[in-house]
């Protein structure tokens, strides 16, 4: 049998090492806590095509006459996003849009204009939902226009301007993703803009 004084001092053992043990638990739980893991990286990117609206006056007093106005017109999209493990993205946009011909109606006198712009934009993105985006873009248009009358000629302008959009994107697998955008493009100096519809393919080309 135990006596009194074993009984003692194993009692105090006891005590002794019960909170050493809480202790350590402790400080191992901390650690635990304050670890941060560290999420994906991904290099995505988005390629479109669709068509482009243009919505601002056409010729020098926005409503003139003995022209034909054409305002639809093909338009695509080619961006380039880093994803990191939050909501907030960037990235750079490029791609192609013509925005409005004219062409006399006169048959005694054949002329046409095209213009056309190619977007130089950097983007920034945030997820709303896990498949609707959002993208606001700042830079500028190279715009161009060729007139063919009596000959031809070619100019080139660059204007400040902006973009905005928003998507929808259905995953396919891991990697790629098919979706829709409409975006809005602003050719400020020039005062050139109008929006568009485009169906997206996604693809996350680079992870670590």
């Amino acid at each position: 049998m135990f006596s009194n004084k074993k009984i003692a001092i194993l009692f105090c053992l006891i005590v002794l090492a019960a909170p050493g043990r809480v202790h350590a638990q402790d400080a191992k739980d901390t650690i635990n806590d304050n670890v941060k893991v560290k999420g994906n990286y991904f290099v995505v990117l988005y390629a479109g095509g669709g068509l482009f609206s243009y919505l601002a006056s056409v010729g020098p007093s926005g409503n003139a006459t003995g022209i034909d106005i054409t305002r639809l017109h093909p338009t695509g999209t080619f961006r380039l996003m880093w994803h990191p493990d939050h909501r907030l993205r960037l990235g750079i946009e490029s791609g192609f849009q013509e925005l409005y011909a004219y062409r006399l109606k006169d048959p005694a006198d054949k002329g046409k204009v095209l213009l056309s712009a190619i977007p130089l934009m950097v983007d920034w993105s945030m997820a709303v939902t896990k498949r609707i985006n959002v993208f606001a873009g700042i830079g500028a248009y190279l715009l161009t226009t060729r007139l063919d009358y009596n000959g031809k000629v070619y100019s080139n302008y660059l204007s400040l301007g902006f973009s905005a959009a928003v998507n929808y994107v259905q995953p396919i697998t891991r990697r790629t993703g098919i979706g829709v955008e409409i975006k809005w493009a602003d050719a400020t100096q020039t005062r050139d803009f109008g929006v568009s519809g485009e169906i997206l393919w996604v693809w996350k080309m680079l992870k670590w």
